[in-house]
């Protein structure tokens, strides 16, 4: 079963099914327990910034992953990725035809589903757009 990943257009608060509010700035230590349930693996760069991967989780019903980033042990930004069927590979990549549906895809749920549209909004930044330098669809929010 995978829990159903949000944003709150007004505050960007990451909401995971219907209890685990992630709220900008939080630390680590408290935003962790909530997250016991789900798969999570971390990447400690050690340079003051780790990032926090979690499965198991749904952005417009299509299966999706969600990157934490924590600067100082503050959650600062996010990403994630969708998993669309019916992808089309080329070597094992993505072709440039399923990296923009995946980003129209997330475009249309967030304008859709959250009332959020690609671009600086009061509490920061959020994208989905295609990123030519690792060929894929790059989509995250970063607060300011």
């Amino acid at each position: 079963m995978s829990l159903p990943c949000s944003i709150d257009s007004g505050t960007g608060v990451i909401g995971l099914g219907h209890g685990i509010l992630l709220e900008p700035y939080r630390t680590k230590a408290s935003i962790i327990p909530q997250l016991a349930d789900l798969p999570i693996r971390t990447r400690d760069h050690g340079n003051g910034y780790e990032w926090l991967t979690i499965g198991g989780l749904a952005f417009g019903g299509a299966p999706a992953t969600l990157a934490l980033c924590f600067h100082d042990g503050r959650f600062e930004q996010a990403s994630w990725s969708v998993e669309l069927p019916g992808t089309e590979t080329e070597g094992g990549w993505p072709t440039r035809e399923a990296v923009d549906r995946e980003v129209s895809f997330v475009r249309d749920v967030l304008i859709r589903e959250m009332d959020i549209r690609p671009g600086d909004l009061p509490w920061g930044k959020i994208w989905s757009q295609f990123d030519p330098r690792g060929f894929l669809a790059s989509h995250g929010l970063r607060y300011s």
